[in-house]
């Protein structure tokens, strides 16, 4: 993804309250976005590139879309929430203290700081080029959500 893309794309929820989690792996970052259709993912690697994908949600109705009499009659609202936990548990640990000992929760080492900076560095030098103008940002937005379609279908094993 070139910096016009990020800026232009995925940069926009940044501005949203949107719920949103980074995981480390390795030297990359991946910015996890609860987002139409369902989940965005966007990597960040420390030498500058960017990538991003959008999955779409199992929920059929996700997001306010229109679902299909067949995906509500396939789809129980009573199981568990199919995206709940589904990359991470980061929402309950970060609020709740007993959680946190239990889950034996432990903060970024420095060599792990170290590599979400080196990640972030790029996008984080890009965001002093992002213009806040609402009418800009909303249309940005559109844009974005727009070119996530229908997201990439993940189907159950």
């Amino acid at each position: 993804m070139s910096d016009r893309e990020y800026l232009d794309g995925p940069a926009a929820v940044l501005h949203t309250g949107a719920r949103y989690s980074y995981i480390l792996s390795g030297e990359d970052i991946y910015w996890c976005v609860e987002w139409e259709p369902g989940l965005v993912v966007v990597k960040h690697s420390p030498y500058g590139s960017m990538a991003w994908t959008a999955l779409r949600s199992p929920v059929p109705n996700f997001g306010g879309r229109p679902a299909s009499e067949v995906e509500m009659a396939q789809f129980d609202e009573d199981d568990e929430n199919p995206q709940y936990n589904l990359v991470f548990r980061s929402w309950d640990a970060q609020f709740d203290e007993d959680h946190r000992a239990w889950g034996a929760f432990e903060p970024a080492s420095p060599s792990e700081a170290a590599a979400f900076n080196a990640a972030m560095s790029h996008a984080n030098s890009l965001s002093t080029q992002y213009e806040r103008d609402d009418q800009q940002h909303r249309e940005r937005l559109a844009r974005f959500t727009a070119h996530c379609g229908e997201g990439i279908r993940v189907e159950p094993s």
